[in-house]
């Protein structure tokens, strides 16, 4: 009797396909935001020999797949317009099912610490409004977050850990609170439509660390040497790609955000290449090649000498990249940044200033505020006016922020035929936008630079909108 009850205990258990059930990577769970009016991909192991069948709720559709020899399977499947919760079925025999799916904008938030910070904040390292921002949790109720835990692997992996989270107090404390930010405005502007963001950092790490080797060895150009003598800390380049953006590729998102670049003062002339080449590698990895990239430009902070140009060197780069690198953009920070703390708590602006490109660019929505740039000088009997892009017509003008009695431009300085650079005088042209700067200790000015130092003093010029003009310089002087 008890032989036969042990022999149909284990018929049982084969019947039931012990130890078979379809395996999935850890980005496809339940509470999970898919890319809308696409095709995603869902991917898995298995270890039966038999189709792997998905079915989707939005629509009731099969999809149907014969397994790979080493287990794998992938289907594609259609989409919808923004909605849910949905569940998706899937099957190899045994079934196991997805619940809360939900279909809207997906978004890659990447970079080093500044984009790693959460809303919480770190030690002695506040984020401002956290408080008011964790208790409003509730308030972008289609909002997800996943977050890949740190994996520095010296191959590429095919799994993260991590997983999909709701917008609780809790789960936004701990979140990214630059990503946070930009999710949480995407959804004021887009409120029927959920927000999925997968934030893959590391603070500290350079930008070579998120390429791959192959791609950086292959970069014309690059002083390989001067990066691989950098001080990386944990990593080393392409441990990162390996480790927590190529277990990622099969997941359809929208775009990348990306706050990074102070582990690269020491190389900022290679910024751009580095960037761009990694960028067309994520495009090509996501198999779309007009995926857009907005990053952070790096905020003022005293990183060394007081009159060091590494941080407006390094910026200046930044802002080339949108020139070579279609669907791009860069969000300023000249007016947040912290004297004393790498980490500025202003990551509000920032979330929200990545957030007005997405908008503006990628869902159509018009009248949001635009980042001046400067465009071009004129010298008029020992002055010089400067031109911008950006500024114009009402409400989209030039101001200062900040403690002045004056309420006058600061941050600018001029220079003659000797490059000796001195403090300058400027004004802001009423009606035009144009800045007119001079000193009299340079009767016979040739070049302007503003916010060109790492802790610019005194730079405090915005548009009526509070974006802040980024440092720029109109020479091209090489600094020693």
């Amino acid at each position: 009797m008890r032989r036969k009850w042990i022999i149909t205990l284990v018929l049982l258990l084969l019947c039931c396909g012990a130890g078979a059930k379809v395996t999935l990577p850890s980005v496809l769970g339940d509470g999970m935001v898919l890319q809308r009016n696409t095709r995603v991909k869902l991917w898995g192991t298995t270890d039966r020999n038999a189709a792997v069948t998905v079915q989707t709720s939005w629509n009731g559709e099969k999809y149907r797949c014969k397994p790979h020899a080493d287990g794998s399977w992938q289907v594609s499947v259609a989409t919808p317009e923004a909605g849910g919760p949905y569940s998706i079925r899937i099957s190899d025999g045994d079934f196991l099912e997805l619940k809360d799916v939900l279909v809207g904008e997906v978004w890659i938030c990447s970079g080093q610490s500044n984009m790693e910070m959460p809303v919480a904040g770190w030690e002695h390292q506040r984020v401002e409004g956290a408080l008011e921002t964790i208790s409003d949790a509730a308030s972008t109720p289609l909002l997800r977050m996943f977050t890949v835990a740190r994996n520095n692997a010296d191959s590429p992996q095919e799994d993260c850990s991590g997983a999909w989270k709701t917008s609780t107090p809790e789960h936004v404390a701990w979140f990214s609170a630059a990503a946070y930010y930009f999710g949480k405005t995407l959804s004021r502007y887009m409120p029927e439509v959920p927000v999925g963001l997968i934030a893959t950092d590391w603070g500290g790490t350079p930008i070579e660390a998120w390429l791959s080797t192959r791609t950086l060895e292959a970069l014309p150009g690059i002083n390989l040497e001067r990066s691989k003598a950098k001080r990386w800390m944990e990593v080393t380049a392409g441990q990162l790609f390996n480790g927590m953006i190529y277990p990622l590729r099969h997941y359809a998102a929208r775009g990348f955000i990306w706050y990074q670049g102070e582990a690269n003062l020491d190389n900022s002339d290679d910024y751009v290449a580095l960037t761009c080449a990694m960028v067309e590698e994520w495009r090509t990895l996501w198999g779309k090649a007009d995926m857009p990239y907005y990053l952070v430009q790096i905020a003022p902070y005293s990183y060394d000498e007081p009159d060091s140009r590494k941080l407006p060197l390094l910026i200046e780069q930044q802002y080339r990249i949108p020139s070579v690198l279609p669907f791009s953009g860069v969000a300023p920070t000249t007016d947040v940044g912290h004297r004393d703390c790498i980490h500025p708590p202003y990551k509000k602006e920032v979330g929200e200033r990545l957030a007005y490109l997405a908008l503006s660019r990628d869902y159509g929505v018009s009248g949001l505020p635009a980042t001046p740039l400067y465009k071009s000088m004129q010298i008029e009997e020992g002055t010089v006016r400067l031109h911008f892009d950006g500024v114009a017509g009402s409400g989209n003008c030039f101001r200062v922020f900040g403690p002045s009695e004056r309420l006058v431009p600061g941050g600018f300085e001029i220079a003659g035929e000797d490059r000796v650079w001195h403090p300058a005088q400027a004004r802001i042209e009423w009606g035009s936008s144009d800045i007119v700067v001079s000193s009299p200790d340079v009767p016979a000015p040739v070049a302007v630079r503003y916010a060109f130092r790492n802790w610019p003093e005194g730079a405090n010029v915005v548009t009526d909108y509070g974006i802040p003009l980024p440092p720029f310089r109109t020479d091209n002087w090489p600094e020693k």
